[in-house]
């Protein structure tokens, strides 16, 4: 099972706020866009990252994190194949980046 894991494609989904007034280099978008670079510069192509803004159309397809919401979690979310591995504070590339070895994901570099 883990062999086709680090063969099929891996998903990180990252759910944040709208940007407020805010400049834009200092965006949950922004900073979702440096890592997910980073991120396929270590695994590769393999792993493929996506961004949702929360209360967007596209946000509600997610029923998971409309639960998380309900229960009072703290954005930004951060799934990897569904699962969630962190939610509030900062963006944790380490969390990611151990999420995926556990999946059976190999660096590259």
């Amino acid at each position: 099972m883990e062999e086709k894991t680090a063969s099929a494609a891996v998903i990180v989904r990252f759910f944040a706020l709208p940007l407020a007034a805010c400049a834009p280099e200092k965006s949950w978008r922004y900073a979702v866009s440096f890592l997910s670079q980073r991120l396929n510069e270590v695994f590769g192509e393999r792993v493929q990252c996506e961004f949702a803004e929360l209360f967007t159309p596209e946000s509600f397809q997610y029923l998971d994190v409309l639960e998380l919401l309900k229960r009072d979690s703290q954005p930004p979310f951060v799934t990897v194949n569904g699962r969630l591995i962190q939610s509030g504070g900062k963006l944790s590339e380490r969390l990611i980046k151990e999420e995926l070895e556990r999946l059976g994901l190999r660096r590259s570099r």
